[in-house]
C-alpha cells in the first residue's frame, strides 16, 4: 500500500524571527508541535532541517524527544526532501509543511490528499490566496520529486521545492471546507513576533495543543479577530492592489507627533486590520525617516509605500532626470529598502519639467522594478484634465471632500483606464470636523439623513462611495484614532442615490 510522509522543513535563522524554531507555544518548541500535530493521526512525519552549526540545536530536541529529523544543506531545501524520503518508493506521496504554521494538522493534510484523489491531480496544494497563511500545504508523489531534484539546478527551485512542479505538472488549487473566508485576519502563521505573540495567545489555554482540530482554531481565532475589531476592505485596480484605508504618512513628523510606541502600536493595528500602504513624501519632514526607525522592520516589510517626490526645479532634461534621483533614492536610504509601490511627482506642472524627462527618469524607476507605479499628486481635481494624454500613468492622488465639487469626468476616465485614484484631505484638513465651521449644521444633519453616526463618518462614506476613488488617506497620531479610522472605513460606504441626496442637502 502506498504511503504517506509528511516532511517539514525548518531552520532558525529565518531573516524575521530568527529561532522562532525552538520559541515555545503550548508549553513546547515551535517546531515540535507542528510535528506532532501533523504526526497525529498516525502519518509519517520527519523534520528535515540544514547542517548549520546552530541547527544542531532543533536537531538535538527532536532526538530527545522521539521525533525523527534529517539535515542537509542551508539553501538546497530540495535536496533535503528528496533525503528525507530515501526509502520511500516512486509511488508513495510526501506532503509538504513548514515549521512556522502550528494550525495546520493531520486533518488537513488528509483534506488535501483526498481532493488530490479525486480530481487525479499530481500536485495539489492549499491556495493560500484564499485560504489563510499559516494553513499551507502541498502534496505530491516521491517520482516527481526525484525528476524536479535531477531536472533543476535553478536556486530558486532548490529552495522553494516545488516551483518546478508546478511547471511542469500543473496544480489543484485546494481551499478546505472550513476556510474563514478571511485570509488576511485569519493569518495564523508565525512569521514576526506579532504572529508569534498571536499564535502564542490561540493556543495559550487549550487543554490538548496537539490534538485540538485546526477548525477548532480557527473558529476561536474567529473570537479573536471579532473582538479586535474590523477588516478594512481590498480592491484592485490593473496592476495595483490596495486598501480602501491608506495610511497617511505626514502626521508622523513634526511637533505634534506621536511618541515611537504609539507609532508602533499605530503600524501593527494598520497591518493586523488590512491596511497596505503609506503615503508619505519627501516634504513630509522626517516622516519617511520615522516609519523606518520606529516601525518593526518585520512590520514594514508588509506595507508598500506612496511615495511623493520632492518638488523638482525647472531646468535641462538632465537637471530633470537628477531631481528625480535625488529624491526617490533619499526616499529609499529614508525607508531602508529599495523599493517603493508608487512614486508620485508633486503637480501637474511636474510632468513636463526638463521637457518630460523627470517622467521619463520615473519610467525607468519602474523598469527596474524599483517603483512599482508612477504618478502624479494634484493640487486640484481639475487637473486631472491635462493627464488625459499622458503615457504610462498608473497612479493619481488629489484631495477630496464631501464639500468639494463633483468630481471631474477627467478622473472617472482614467480610473476606468485602471488608474488607481487616492483622495486625501477628507476631512478638509480637520476643518470639516470642528463645531465652528460655516457648514457644521448642515454637515450634522446630512449625516443624520443618512443614518451616519457624526461628520467623520458621512466625510468617509462619502469619498469611499464614489466609484472613481480607489482608497482614502488618513492620518492617525495615537493607536485610538488609527481604530477609529479603521472602523470608519470598515463601514458600508454611501450608495450612489445616497451620494446624491447629501449633494442636494449641501449644495
Amino acid at each position: 500500500m502506498p504511503r504517506t510522509r509528511v516532511v517539514i522543513q525548518s531552520r532558525l535563522n529565518s531573516s524575521r524571527l530568527p529561532g522562532k524554531a525552538l520559541m515555545t507555544i503550548a508549553g513546547m518548541p515551535l517546531i515540535e508541535l507542528v510535528a506532532r500535530r501533523a504526526a497525529r493521526s498516525g502519518h509519517e512525519v520527519i523534520v528535515a532541517t540544514s547542517d548549520e552549526h546552530y541547527d544542531t540545536r532543533i536537531a538535538d530536541h527532536l532526538e530527545r524527544v522521539g521525533i525523527p529529523v534529517m539535515r542537509g544543506s542551508l539553501d538546497d531545501v530540495l535536496g533535503r526532501f528528496v533525503t528525507a524520503t530515501t526509502d520511500l518508493d516512486d509511488d508513495d506521496r510526501v506532503v509538504r509543511l513548514t515549521g512556522d504554521n502550528p494550525v495546520a494538522d493531520a486533518d488537513l493534510v488528509d483534506e488535501l490528499l483526498a481532493a488530490m484523489d479525486a480530481s487525479a491531480s499530481a500536485y495539489g496544494r492549499v491556495d493560500i490566496d484564499q485560504v489563510p497563511e499559516g494553513l499551507g500545504a502541498e502534496g505530491f508523489f516521491v517520482r516527481d520529486l526525484r525528476r524536479a531534484a535531477a531536472t533543476t539546478q535553478e536556486p530558486y527551485d532548490r529552495e522553494h521545492v516545488t516551483p518546478w512542479l508546478r511547471r511542469n505538472l500543473g496544480e489543484l488549487l485546494f481551499a478546505p471546507a472550513a476556510n474563514p473566508g478571511d485570509a488576511l485576519r485569519f493569518r495564523c502563521t508565525v512569521d514576526v513576533l506579532s504572529d508569534f505573540d498571536r499564535v502564542a495567545r490561540l493556543f495559550s489555554d487549550v487543554p490538548d495543543a496537539v490534538g485540538i482540530r485546526w477548525n477548532e482554531l480557527i473558529d476561536k481565532l474567529g473570537t479573536m479577530v471579532t473582538a479586535d475589531g474590523a477588516t478594512v476592505p481590498t480592491g484592485s485596480n490593473r496592476l495595483f492592489t490596495q486598501s480602501a484605508l491608506t495610511l497617511g504618512g505626514s502626521q508622523l513628523s513634526g511637533p505634534f507627533a506621536s511618541a515611537p510606541p504609539e507609532v508602533r502600536q499605530m503600524l501593527a493595528r494598520a497591518v493586523d486590520h488590512g491596511v497596505t500602504h503609506v503615503e508619505v513624501g519627501r516634504a513630509d519632514g522626517n516622516a519617511e525617516r520615522i516609519l523606518r526607525s520606529c516601525g518593526e522592520p518585520q512590520l514594514t516589510q508588509r506595507l508598500g509605500f506612496i511615495s511623493r517626490l520632492q518638488p523638482l526645479v525647472a531646468g535641462d532634461p538632465s537637471v530633470a532626470r537628477l531631481g528625480v534621483e535625488a529624491s526617490l533614492e533619499r526616499s529609499f536610504a529614508e525607508l531602508g529598502r529599495r523599493q517603493v509601490a508608487a512614486a508620485l511627482l508633486s503637480g501637474v506642472e511636474q510632468v513636463a519639467v526638463g521637457g518630460g524627462a523627470a517622467w521619463e527618469r520615473l519610467q525607468e524607476y519602474r523598469s527596474t522594478g524599483e517603483v512599482g507605479a508612477v504618478g502624479v499628486s494634484l493640487a486640484n481635481p481639475r487637473d486631472a484634465e491635462a493627464l488625459l494624454t499622458l503615457e504610462g500613468l498608473d497612479y493619481l492622488e488629489l484631495p477630496y471632500n464631501v464639500l468639494s465639487p463633483a468630481l471631474p469626468e477627467s478622473v472617472s476616465t482614467l480610473h476606468e483606464r485602471g488608474v488607481t485614484v487616492l483622495a486625501h484631505s477628507v476631512y478638509g484638513g480637520g476643518s470639516l470636523l470642528r463645531g465652528d465651521h460655516p457648514r457644521a449644521r448642515a454637515l450634522v444633519d446630512a449625516s443624520r439623513e443618512v443614518d451616519r453616526d457624526g461628520v467623520a463618518d458621512l466625510a468617509v462614506a462619502f469619498v469611499i462611495g464614489l466609484p472613481s476613488i480607489s482608497s482614502i488617506a488618513l492620518g492617525a497620531v495615537t493607536d485610538a484614532q488609527m481604530r477609529y479610522n479603521i472602523d470608519l472605513v470598515a463601514r458600508p460606504p454611501l450608495s450612489a442615490e445616497q451620494v446624491m441626496k447629501v449633494r442636494e442637502l449641501l449644495r
